[in-house]
């Protein structure tokens, strides 16, 4: 099943963790809350970031959803990630749990005029 969906970052925690020369590494805690669609819950995500003086330059994140999808109660894991010269961050559905447990899928965030959005594409065994 395929679908897309809105959601609002509800906390962005960011550091640094090695800052040697002009690139920068970093990490962020970002939480997400999702509402009004297939998804209703929340997420937490830990980011690992790279940025140079010109700004940011990729990133990768390990996700965990908690909450319902399609009416089935669990959580599930996304591995996704990008670089700015992207449009898009894809990933992959790689755990899942409770009534979500076996789910498989590709995820691809996207952040842009329109708003930040999720589309997931996904089946339960």
């Amino acid at each position: 099943m395929k679908f897309t969906q809105v959601f609002e970052i509800t906390q962005w925690d960011q550091a640094a963790y090695d800052e040697a020369g002009s690139i920068q590494l970093g990490r962020a805690t970002v939480g997400k809350t999702f509402t009004g669609g297939e998804l209703e819950g929340t997420s937490s995500a830990e980011l690992l970031m790279v940025g140079t003086a010109d700004g940011p330059t990729a990133y990768t994140a390990m996700e965990r959803f908690t909450g319902t999808l399609g009416g089935g109660k669990g959580s599930f894991v996304m591995l996704h990630g990008a670089t700015t010269d992207q449009n898009s961050s894809p990933g992959r559905i790689v755990a899942a749990e409770g009534d979500l447990a076996g789910m498989t899928g590709t995820v691809e965030y996207v952040h842009d005029e329109q708003g930040a959005r999720v589309s997931v594409d996904y089946e339960l065994p």
